[in-house]
């Protein structure tokens, strides 16, 4: 041992045989208070990930529920080409479908949907056929609006 070692060993033993010492008040409310906000920092951070990941989850899940919620009569896609002008004839005009704007260039969509849905549409389907699926053809617009539907023979 260093003579440096020897005096800190006796300095310690020393201490260690007088009677034990508090810190002042302010310094152990300080000390506290560190702990305190030290033990809140580290509940954050353990639950902070925890939550974000829960709350993802849940959105993912809601989204995929609204997804799978969309009414049966909705038209699904099956094919789409383009169109010119004299194509678009055998149509019919879906309503409020005069209010948008002209066509400038158009695509056909082929969908699946039921009958009674064409009938909301203004096309005109038998009462004894609402509840059956039947194929049709949208004529979009530029914008990816309805303008026409007109029935798959």
């Amino acid at each position: 041992m260093t003579e440096n070692e020897r005096e800190l060993l006796e300095g310690l033993k020393q201490l260690a045989s007088e009677e034990p010492r508090r810190a002042p008040a302010r310094v152990e409310a300080r000390l506290l208070a560190e702990f305190v906000i030290r033990q809140r920092r580290r509940r954050l951070m353990i639950w902070l990930p925890a939550g974000s990941v829960a709350a993802l989850a849940a959105a993912i899940l809601l989204l995929f529920g609204m997804r799978h919620d969309a009414p049966k009569a909705a038209p699904v896609a099956v094919a789409a080409v383009a169109v010119d002008d004299e194509a678009g004839a055998g149509f019919y005009p879906l309503p409020q479908a005069e209010a948008l704007p002209p066509v400038e260039n158009a695509m056909v969509v082929r969908v699946e949907v039921q009958a009674s849905s064409l009938r909301l549409m203004g096309v005109p389907v038998s009462e004894e056929n609402g509840a059956t699926d039947v194929q049709a053809d949208l004529l979009l617009g530029q914008d990816g609006l309805a303008r026409g539907v007109r029935l798959v023979q």
